[in-house]
């Protein structure tokens, strides 16, 4: 190939990748929720691989399955939620508009609370597989409540300060009344620490 017909492909590639850039951004949290997802899958691959199966064990993960897809389908309704109103799941585009209604108004994170319940099934499947006589017990315990907390860590670490952070440029009184009125994760602040703040 000369040098000539290589700088053309050179500049093709680049603009497929600027695009790709462009186009496939992920928010942190999506990251993080693959992370969660990604360990939790290995750690059930591993343990399918080390233990005795058992027809209780394997329902115990069945019925987990089941329990983290049908909390997918809420999660993917609480984002189409948000956007019809006016607020954008993804951090790198920014919310126009702060959207404090409907279930809004008892968390400011319900997407992730519905994260946090993905992981706690998918860990409470795990339990019960190591219950359900396949041999790993201790471990499962183990893998369960380090999976779960590690989740929760990232997002409320990692995650939801930088959101709010820009969420508080964007809508500075909006979100500092919003704040004092709902909690982070669930429920509404008292009236004391309302007033106090």
């Amino acid at each position: 190939m000369s040098v000539t017909s290589a700088a053309p492909l050179a500049g093709l590639l680049a603009l497929t990748a600027r695009r790709v850039r462009q186009d496939l951004q992920f928010s942190r949290i999506f990251l993080v929720d693959l992370a969660a997802t990604a360990a939790y899958g290995a750690t059930t691959l591993l343990l399918l691989a080390w233990g005795d199966a058992t027809s209780q064990s394997t329902r115990a993960l069945c019925v987990a399955g089941a329990a983290y897809v049908s909390l997918l389908v809420l999660k993917i309704g609480l984002v189409v939620y948000l956007e019809k109103r006016g607020g954008d799941a993804r951090q790198f585009i920014g919310s126009e508009t702060l959207v404090t209604s409907g279930v809004y108004a008892f968390s400011r994170n319900p997407v992730y609370v519905v994260s946090l319940l993905q992981s706690l099934a998918w860990s409470l499947g795990l339990i019960g597989f190591g219950l359900g006589g396949a041999g790993l017990c201790p471990l499962t315990l183990l893998a369960a409540a380090t999976l779960l907390y590690g989740h929760f860590w990232g997002m409320d670490r990692l995650i939801v300060p930088h959101e709010e952070e820009a969420l508080r440029a964007r809508h500075p009184e909006a979100f500092g009344a919003y704040c004092a009125r709902v909690n982070r994760w669930l429920g509404w602040r008292a009236q004391a620490e309302m007033t106090s703040r």
